[in-house]
């Protein structure tokens, strides 16, 4: 017996809801526009070194099974229709009628081709491959234990796409937008061939756009795909999409109108430009914390952590690093959607803690360092970077006004900070995460006993526990109940983790550009854009 997840009827009325308040929804004409953006980090294959390059060209020309718009609700993209077994275990994916930019058929093969790819014992470009493990078979492949043929993802024909999982797992539609998910051509996109995304003849579109020309370390163009099922709807002709890590040359483009579209952008941008401007503030799912290294006396005592965590002032802290860190004291992202009302998830519960100096020098005094004295001076390490090093500062000066105990600041490049944490090789950690999906479990599970991200050890059976119901909880109402629990756990009452600010993105998108969507990330879509008439 199986339940239909939800009619293709609703899921086009989802659809039509995806435009933004702040970008009308008005007749357009096409054109070209030119995107900058700040990172050319990754590639564009999901299967392999899939991040912030990625990120951009899937929204313009890689449709993934669903979506999800601004207020969380699901979008059928390739997938036409979902069922799922009544035990949660089986997913069938109905495809839609769908071409590639060659004209060839979008082929349930095609999404098996990504997941068969990343869960290659010998890619070692598959950076998401552990998403997949929810997938029977897959770990044990990926790990060189199992075979290919046990993995549980099948095509069953060209449009039924069947995947079991190894246990129920209530957000596994959410986990849809991770680029592992996402469909590669079979025969024509493989491990063998590590540059076919680069090339317009085996990098193929299923989206509203398809590669015309890439060009290393400075960027690719984008031409409208004409066999895309929606394209109709598709304004704009060509996209260009330009790497500028400089945020001077990036803002002078714009100015000049050689750039429409630029982001990551310096805060003071939003000091000087407004909405008319085309100034958009793109709310990140992310969260800026202190992570307490629970191997390190004192930090192995709560009362301790609890202590740094009230005596740190985050609205001081957001004025000294700028007006894009915005004071948070939780973990899971501020704006992070619920799953059972039209709230952020924040909102549905009282705050985790409240900032107290006077408890705060009461904890610490408990733990017994009144006033400080005896407390060993601890290091801090962060990312050697501007924002870092002055939010740094600020916490090292509070903690000392406060607490008069003393930190010594450690700025790391990039890659000996990511092994320090690693290998647990720090005191206390500037620590951070940004949501892959948009989903409090995305924060939450990185903390479970066994879970490689768990670079603290925090081990807690009563957390482990309140994760797992919620994996297997499919009532949203209970499930959220019981990620507020495993939040409250982290948090308020040991301080596995302690939060300090939330984080956004300033960005310039040209005011004559309109039908541009928002999805339930924050992020800008341009896949109908065009230019007001």
């Amino acid at each position: 017996m199986k339940k239909k997840i939800m009619s293709a009827l609703m899921a086009a009325s989802l659809a039509a809801s995806m435009v933004c308040p702040a970008f009308a929804q008005e007749t357009v004409k096409g054109g070209e526009i030119s995107i900058a953006t700040v990172s050319s980090t990754g590639g564009l294959d999901p299967a392999g070194f899939a991040l912030d390059m990625w990120v951009e060209y899937a929204k313009l020309c890689t449709d993934g099974l669903v979506s999800y718009d601004s207020e969380g609700n699901i979008i059928y993209e390739s997938a036409e229709s979902i069922d799922m077994s009544d035990d949660g275990l089986v997913w069938t994916f109905h495809l839609r009628e769908n071409r590639w930019s060659d004209g060839s058929d979008v082929t349930a093969a095609d999404f098996v081709n990504t997941i068969d790819r990343a869960l290659d014992p010998n890619n070692g470009n598959a950076i998401y491959a552990n998403m997949l493990y929810k997938i029977d078979g897959a770990e044990e492949y990926n790990n060189g234990e199992g075979a290919l043929e046990d993995v549980k993802a099948v095509a069953v024909d060209d449009r039924t796409l069947e995947i079991t999982l190894a246990e129920p797992c209530s957000y596994f539609l959410k986990m849809m937008s991770m680029p592992v998910f996402y469909p590669s051509k079979a025969g024509l996109a493989t491990n063998d061939n590590a540059a076919w995304f680069k090339d317009p003849a085996t990098s193929l579109g299923n989206g509203a756009f398809c590669l015309e020309s890439y060009t290393d370390s400075v960027g690719y163009t984008l031409v409208k795909n004409e066999y895309y099922y929606q394209a109709d709807k598709v304004n704009l002709d060509r996209i260009n999409v330009q790497f500028m890590s400089d945020a001077t040359a990036q803002l002078s483009a714009y100015m000049t109108g050689e750039i429409n579209i630029v982001t990551g952008l310096p805060d003071y941008v939003a000091d000087t430009y407004t909405e008319e401007d085309g100034l958009f503030i793109w709310k990140m799912l992310s969260s800026k914390f202190v992570l307490p290294n629970l191997a390190v006396e004192p930090l192995d005592d709560v009362r301790v952590r609890e202590a740094i965590a009230l005596a740190l002032k985050r609205e001081d802290i957001g004025s000294v690093v700028g007006s894009d860190y915005i004071p948070s004291l939780n973990y899971v992202a501020e704006y992070m959607l619920s799953n059972s009302s039209d709230q952020y998830f924040k909102d549905e519960q009282e705050p985790l803690f409240t900032e107290d100096e006077d408890r705060a020098r009461e904890l610490l005094a408990e733990a017994g360092y009144e006033n400080g004295e005896g407390f060993p001076v601890l290091t801090f390490k962060y990312p050697n970077r501007e924002k870092d090093s002055l939010m740094a500062q600020a916490i090292k000066a509070q903690l000392k006004s406060v607490l008069n105990i003393d930190i010594e600041l450690i700025g790391e490049e990039d890659e000996v900070y990511a092994q320090d944490r690693k290998d647990g090789n720090y005191e206390l950690m500037r620590h951070s995460w940004t949501a892959d999906y948009n989903d409090p479990i995305n924060f939450l599970n990185l903390y479970v006993s066994e879970a490689p991200s768990n670079y603290n050890g925090v081990a807690n059976e009563a957390f482990d526990s309140a994760i797992a119901n919620s994996d297997a909880a499919m009532d949203p109402q209970e499930r959220n109940g019981y990620l507020h629990e495993a939040q409250n756990i982290l948090v308020s009452e040991n301080f596995y983790v302690i939060p300090v600010v939330t984080q956004v993105y300033v960005c310039l998108i040209d005011p004559s550009l309109a039908n541009i969507a928002t999805n339930d990330k924050g992020e800008p879509m341009y896949r109908f854009a065009g230019y007001t008439e």
